[in-house]
């Protein structure tokens, strides 16, 4: 008994000390990481990459279709602070997609439910995924990679269609029918390194 005990005592302290590794290794502030060899200075306007769902909106028990409305007004709100004029889609230097990744009920994660790359997002859940590229993108994951209720936000070259930067709150939001003024927080958080020219 007494060896078991202080066996117990001895690996205690390690144990501690791993799960309080594994649980700050989530950060809760954000994070970007830019394309390899991409520039974002010269970008002076955005367009939403997809302006209109490509299937209506489906949204899931428990998620709020004014959570859309919100994450966009913020970030089209932060990007004119910033100095960004809204274009039309032909004419933006950058084009603007954002995700909020969700936890998907074993039912419904099925290879054909979504884009090969991609994952469950709440935008997934409003009927609207994005095919854009990510070959340049160091670390890339995809959205159902993310702590459920991440949210993320993507630049993409209009030409080439490949993503140039992407911006991330890990665990943004623990409900998914947050005010805007707990959104446009988020929002300012995530897209504070951004700068237009």
């Amino acid at each position: 008994m007494k060896k078991r005990t202080i066996v117990l005592f001895f690996y205690l302290p390690v144990l501690l000390l791993l799960s309080g590794c594994v649980a700050s290794s989530v950060s809760s502030k954000p994070n970007a990481v830019l394309a390899t060899g991409a520039l974002t200075e010269n970008l002076q306007s955005f367009a939403w990459f997809q302006e209109q769902p490509a299937a209506p909106a489906a949204y899931d028990e428990g998620y709020s279709a004014a959570l859309d409305k919100h994450i966009r007004t913020a970030i089209e709100t932060e990007l004119q602070k910033k100095g960004f004029t809204k274009a039309a889609s032909g004419n933006a230097d950058v084009l603007i997609a954002y995700d909020v990744s969700v936890s998907v009920p074993l039912e419904k994660d099925i290879a054909q439910a979504y884009l090969d790359g991609f994952g469950y997002s709440y935008a997934y859940m409003a009927g609207y995924r994005y095919n854009y590229k990510h070959s340049d993108l160091p670390g890339y994951r995809a959205v159902d990679l993310y702590k459920s209720g991440t949210l993320i936000v993507d630049m993409i070259d209009p030409k080439t269609k490949e993503l140039v930067w992407r911006g991330w709150t890990e665990g943004a939001f623990s409900n998914f029918k947050v005010n805007y003024k707990t959104v446009l927080s988020e929002v300012e958080k995530l897209l504070a390194p951004v700068r237009s020219r």
